[in-house]
């Protein structure tokens, strides 16, 4: 562990942010997704900094950037839109690519590293492994805030944890138990409770815990995840028999050639069905055929690309192409789904994993023609953070509106501009436009309640949209 990661200029960086998380982004527990803006674009940030500067981590170049640049893009995404979905799938995404993104480059010579289900055990412990870090985390806390040598401070920490260890048991375990036993006990801890919250507020003492444990893990993370590792880069051997993956491979390109030699009729769909149910039934069907057999033919190519002999590729050549126009069938129906029936949430981001995934399937198909070998478990996790990174900073819920606004304006369109009510503040002078055009219709109750949420928010909770959209 490096000198500079217990300086206490660290551990009051530290301190800092998970006090900044604390008085800013609080709000999350009654606003939802609501409370975030720039002051989680600012956090995320400043968290990058203090991990490339206090860590070991090598400092980012152009082999880093692929992994940084989609980070950044999630996270200035806060700061523009208030898209309550993204910003939702946001923080599930966003914390894995910060986790991979230092664990990938503390990792030594990380781009000769083949991508195969060694690695990606190995990411996961280290991702889960800054546990270990605590204690070490208490005691560099301990020690860069009390002065008086090591000895006075570790009597210190072994006091506090101690206490910390009793107040918490005591309030699980003993207290209840006590309590549910004798009321005269119970009564008595009533009143300690009810002194206690006149004293201090239970949302102070809730702020309190979360600072303390926000400052504790944002240096173990430090700690564990920027520690420099080196990681075997040995290359995959084992080839699969040539006749047995020849059988597999060509049997089940039969039952799929069968399958789409049976589906001819509705393979290639030109009229979608009045009734919307159907519609919905059948282009939905056809995205879980794309969803489960390209997910399949993924799996398959991952095992057996470059591992059997040239006629065995060829099959998998094969695979890719059939899997293709059943991608290129899917795309279809969702275009015309979207042509009568308008865009949604849902819809927007079908289509746009549709064609993200034909890209990704013209992409596997060239590597069957390269020379050289291609890392493709390493290419496929790549392409999709940028796939979604971008998606995060495009004015989605804009595109679903001018273009729902485009299509309604066809006579045989089939699509309800109220729909769109379920839109965000994003679309706030789009909205009070459809209102002014439409007085007798919910749209302007709609953009009084979406002022409402942008005049409740304070300013280090604002996007970009919530300035512009302001008159």
């Amino acid at each position: 562990m490096l000198n500079i990661i217990t300086k206490r200029e660290t551990v009051f960086v530290a301190i800092f942010l998970s006090l900044y998380w604390v008085l800013t982004m609080w709000g999350i527990w009654t606003k939802e997704v609501y409370a975030l803006g720039w002051n989680l674009t600012v956090f995320v940030v400043a968290l990058l900094l203090l991990y490339t500067h206090a860590g070991q981590s090598a400092r980012p170049g152009a082999r880093e950037y692929v992994w940084l640049v989609p980070l950044l893009l999630i996270a200035f995404s806060y700061s523009l839109y208030e898209n309550p979905y993204v910003k939702a799938v946001n923080m599930l995404v966003l914390p894995v690519l910060f986790v991979a993104y230092f664990i990938i480059t503390s990792t030594k010579h990380h781009e000769r590293v083949v991508w195969n289900l060694a690695w990606i055990r190995r990411m996961v412990e280290r991702a889960f492994g800054f546990v270990k870090q605590i204690e070490p985390s208490i005691s560099t806390i301990t020690h860069a805030l009390i002065p008086g040598g090591k000895r006075q401070s570790d009597l210190i920490k072994r006091i506090v944890i101690g206490l910390g260890i009793l107040i918490f048991v005591s309030l699980v375990l003993f207290i209840p138990l006590l309590s549910s036993a004798d009321s005269a006990f119970a009564e008595m801890m009533q009143r300690v409770q009810e002194f206690v919250l006149d004293v201090i507020e239970l949302e102070t003492l809730l702020k309190l815990v979360v600072f303390l444990l926000l400052t504790v893990l944002t240096l173990a993370g430090l700690f564990h995840w920027t520690k420099e590792e080196e990681f075997s880069v040995r290359k995959e051997t084992k080839h699969m028999d040539a006749v047995i993956s020849g059988i597999v491979l060509g049997g089940i390109l039969g039952l799929y050639i069968l399958f789409l030699f049976t589906q001819l009729q509705t393979l290639w769909v030109y009229e979608l069905p009045e009734e919307f149910l159907s519609t919905e039934r059948m282009v939905k069907s056809g995205f879980w055929q794309l969803f489960f057999l390209s997910g399949i033919n993924v799996l398959l190519y991952l095992l057996y690309y470059r591992r059997t002999s040239k006629h065995v590729q060829n099959i998998l050549i094969a695979f890719m192409c059939a899997s293709l126009l059943l991608l290129l069938s899917a795309a279809k129906r969702m275009g015309m789904y979207v042509f009568y029936y308008g865009f949604s949430y849902e819809k927007f981001f079908a289509a746009y994993t549709v064609l993200f995934s034909i890209f990704l399937f013209l992409r596997l198909i060239a590597a069957l023609f390269q020379k050289e070998k291609t890392d493709i478990l390493r290419y496929l996790i790549v392409a999709f953070f940028w796939m979604y990174a971008v998606a995060t900073v495009l004015p989605v819920e804009q595109m679903i509106f001018r273009a729902n606004s485009t299509l309604a304006a066809r006579s045989d369109s089939r699509l309800d501009m109220n729909e769109l009510m379920m839109l965000s503040g994003d679309v706030l002078n789009l909205g009070r436009e459809q209102g002014v055009a439409h007085p007798d219709s919910e749209w302007s109750n709609w953009v009084e309640e979406k002022k409402d949420i942008a005049d409740q928010k304070h300013f280090y909770e604002k996007t970009l949209t919530d300035l512009l959209m302001k008159k």
